[in-house]
């Protein structure tokens, strides 16, 4: 039997589609890239924003369009708070946040009775980590390695928390006995990933231990892995433990996410984020004085419905200040129930036209962050090889994508490379 797995938004939907994968084929089952193909279609889609919400259910009318008879299992955030609509428009199987590891089970079910099954806990609050099996892709580069679940933060925008519930950390036992999986099994890269990984260690024990330790142990029971990278961090989290990981280990990538969302403490109070943005830039200027070259890449939201023109002007000129590699863009998406919905939004023209001076914005500072490395030997690790072309991917340290052209597939290897405007990928 054929099964095709699809995700949307996060890493950690990525994440829990690749453990599911290996649950699939430990079964027997054959993955295929048609879902036309497919006997089990599974579908875990976002919904960080109502034009995710949107692509959730354009995909499960397109998976059912294309495969009728299939098995089409939903699950996430999407269908954690639209699990009526989700069955509604196609899905057979419909899950939310939880119960993920049970999907063979129930696709077994399905098969006997071929009756709608919805399994979505209503009270998100929970009290541990849900385990979902580890897993060793043939890919063997880049492996993404979830160690939290959950977010404590109720920022006035997002709906994360109603649909994720409370922050679980995984236990340090397991995330350590994956990493070693991972780096016996040949992955070169390990991407820690969850939906506030600064939370870790918070429900664990008395709370003393945290990301930063947690990292530092990775690394040292880990000495031939290459390297890590965390996915993405608060600036508040950013504490003496890791900054010392930052400072003692040189497998730690060069290239950090540390969330913004705006440059206006104004903006960022309303949005009720848990910095101000000279606390932002504090941080970076501690994370810098230990690696100056290191790349800062952000998230900024244009247009909340507070936001003043003004505010947007001081919100640039402070992305400018921080000299980020790169700032992924976002109009403010409205959400229903979240307080930010209960304000009047900003003109959809507003939200446009400013999104797109801060898309401006951003690719000024790529390019600015790119040019001081030109005529820079890197190490570079291949992820990808068109045989076509004759041409080799891969990011380094910093995260710049790197291509060179190579007669045989350079995938998986680490080489050093002379960083030029010519071989620059993005």
């Amino acid at each position: 039997m054929k099964f095709y797995l699809f995700s949307l938004g996060c890493k950690v939907n990525s994440y829990e589609n690749d453990l599911l994968r290996e649950e699939f084929l430990q079964k027997g089952l054959i993955e295929t890239d048609k879902p036309e193909e497919a006997m089990i279609i599974v579908l875990n889609p976002c919904s960080v924003t109502s034009t995710a919400d949107q692509k959730s259910r354009q995909h499960i009318r397109k998976f059912r369009r294309l495969s009728p008879k299939a098995i089409l299992v939903v699950m996430g955030c999407y269908s954690q708070k639209n699990f009526l609509e989700a069955s509604t428009i196609g899905a057979d199987i419909v899950l939310g946040t939880s119960h993920r590891k049970e999907i063979p089970a129930l696709i077994v079910r399905f098969e006997k009775e071929r009756k709608p099954i919805i399994l979505v806990d209503k009270d998100n609050r929970k009290e541990k980590y849900e385990e979902f099996g580890s897993f060793a892709l043939p890919d063997n580069t880049r492996a993404y390695l979830k160690i939290q679940d959950g977010c404590n933060y109720f920022c006035s925008y997002c709906l994360i928390p109603f649909v994720r519930g409370n922050s679980r950390s995984r236990s340090r036992e397991s995330v350590l006995r994956e990493a070693r999986l991972l780096v016996e099994k040949g992955y070169k890269e390990i991407v820690i990933t969850g939906i506030e990984i600064g939370f870790y260690g918070l429900d664990l024990s008395d709370g003393s231990y945290r990301l930063g330790n947690l990292l530092r142990d990775i690394l040292e029971e880990n000495p031939t892995l290459f390297r890590l990278r965390v996915s993405s961090l608060n600036p508040s989290e950013v504490d003496d433990s890791f900054l010392s990981v930052i400072r003692d280990f040189p497998a730690f990538s060069s290239h950090l996410h540390l969330s913004l969302q705006s440059g206006s403490t104004k903006v960022l109070k309303e949005m009720k984020r848990p910095y101000t943005a000279e606390e932002y830039y504090e941080k970076l200027q501690l994370i810098r004085a230990i690696r100056p070259e290191i790349a800062i890449t952000t998230d900024m939201i244009s247009g909340f419905p507070s936001e003043t023109e003004k505010d947007f002007l001081e919100s640039l000129d402070f992305a400018e200040k921080c000299h980020l590699a790169e700032i992924h863009c976002f109009p403010y998406s409205p959400r229903k129930g979240t307080f930010a919905y209960t304000l009047k939004d900003l003109p959809a023209e507003v939200k446009k036209n400013r999104n797109a001076r801060l898309i401006d914005l951003s690719k000024k500072l790529r390019e600015d962050y790119k040019e001081k490395f030109y005529g820079k030997e890197l190490d570079v690790l291949f992820e990808e090889y068109d045989e076509k072309k004759g041409i080799s991917y891969g990011h380094t340290s910093n995260f710049l994508l790197v291509k060179v052209t190579s007669k045989s597939n350079l995938h998986g290897q680490v080489k050093k490379v002379a960083y030029t405007k010519e071989n620059a990928a993005d």
